[in-house]
């Protein structure tokens, strides 16, 4: 069945130019190349899917390198796991060899080689996702369907490909759940027996923190992430991230504002970052002494790990101070060196209305008020650099809170500065 018709349904003609122009690069090298995953299975759903990942029967490097040539487009080559990511327009494409693997022990990364399509599509975790398209002139657009993957989305069936699946990479725990979640679909009986008896004998125990953080940070991208936890939470599977988490116990907190809130401050803070919100409201139950080095055992990016720790040190301290401010003076000074994503948590955490006032009336008002004049006006004016610099700006600021009308020359006049 080709699949040409679909691909035009749902994205441009350009995409379809674009296969077909890195199956005829494929071709002229001698070798063998389809579209994989994802993208595949999406299609079959009639849904888009912009991560595009091409696997070749042969060592991607050289190939990805000719299709960078041949598309003057920015290539990056990671030789050690013959793999590779070209950047064009707004698409990555990402470039691997077809491989088999093999798990010298339980929950390990695995050991590859070179191999061919079966292989590489054995290797995957559930038929759904053991899908190929091939590019190649003689079969272009072909849906490769070897394990009946195509019947089990017609069916709403999440199906792993063999006995040992979740045994090899426990993980896959974690993406059945996703799936079925995502899809509404249903374990078919036999990797629902799999399934339970993976949890049954805890082979998640096998896992480090990093590989268990991955899962969950997947699970925030989903649309309905609290939903994914509960399922990961009842079934045991959050228990081996933190063992608060054990039990069937719904979380006590929501993420059904999450989108929304940092939306709502991003026109303010424009480099919040959405994935520190999520984890601080995620780990904002557990103790700060039990959730720093969970963190940083999680290999999260460091700008997101970085985020996540100021957040959770500090907003339980900064709600109690707020409850006492009485003045804008006060609310500005709790608030003015409060990243963005501990403004969200305090937002999603907070049940307090007089305490949420506080918070507007900062993002809303006092966050903008900033002095006409600069330190380097200061200086200009013969004010040697230093702490006082900082003080006079203040103080400026302390006066604008009480009347944010006040203009350059009253500014300039309250500090005793007439020649700038």
């Amino acid at each position: 069945m080709a699949l040409d018709s679909k691909i035009q349904g749902l994205y441009s003609n350009r995409l379809l130019e674009l296969l077909t122009q890195i199956g005829q690069i494929a071709e002229e090298l001698g070798l063998k190349a389809y579209v994989v995953g994802g993208f595949v299975r999406d299609l079959l759903l009639g849904k888009a899917n912009f991560d595009i990942d091409i696997m070749v029967e042969g060592d991607a490097i050289p190939f990805a390198t000719k299709v960078g040539q041949e598309l003057n487009a920015e290539c990056k080559l990671i030789e050690r796991f013959h793999t590779a990511h070209i950047f064009l327009d707004n698409l990555t494409l990402d470039f691997s060899s077809a491989r088999k693997e093999y798990y010298p022990h339980p929950g390990d990364l695995p050991e590859v080689s070179f191999s061919n399509i079966r292989d590489d599509l054995y290797r995957r975790d559930f038929t759904i996702n053991a899908l190929a398209l091939s590019i190649n002139s003689n079969q272009k657009f072909e849906l490769i369907d070897l394990f009946n993957g195509e019947l089990d989305l017609k069916e709403g069936i999440i199906k792993v490909l063999h006995s040992k699946s979740f045994l090899d990479d426990p993980t896959r725990l974690y993406r059945a759940l996703r799936f079925a979640d995502r899809f509404k679909f249903v374990l078919d009986s036999n990797t629902e027996y799999l399934f339970d008896k993976a949890i049954k004998l805890s082979y998640p125990s096998s896992l480090s923190t990093k590989r268990i953080a991955a899962e969950i940070e997947k699970c925030f991208k989903e649309k309905y992430p609290l939903s994914l936890l509960n399922r990961y939470r009842a079934t045991g599977l959050l228990a081996y991230y933190h063992k608060s988490f054990k039990g069937v116990t719904r979380p006590d907190f929501s993420f059904s504002m999450v989108r929304s809130m940092t939306t709502r401050l991003r026109s303010k803070f424009p480099n919040i970052i959405e994935s520190a919100v999520y984890w601080s409201l995620f780990l904002s139950s557990i103790p700060f002494t039990e959730s720093q080095p969970l963190l940083n055992n999680s290999g999260l990016p460091h700008s997101v790990g970085l985020q996540t720790v100021n957040t959770l040190s500090s907003w339980q301290v900064i709600l109690t101070k707020l409850s006492l401010a009485n003045t804008r003076l006060e609310i500005y000074n709790i608030l003015k060196d409060t990243c963005p994503e501990t403004l969200a948590l305090l937002y999603l955490k907070n049940k307090n209305k007089e305490i949420e006032n506080k918070l507007n009336l900062y993002v809303n008002e006092l966050y903008s008020i900033k002095p006409s004049i600069t330190g380097k006006d200061l200086i200009e004016a013969g004010i040697e650099p230093g702490p006082q610099i900082r003080q006079i700006l203040d103080k400026i600021i302390e006066k604008k809170l009480e009347n944010p009308e006040l203009n350059r020359k009253e500014e300039l006049d309250l500090v005793g500065i007439s020649n700038i």
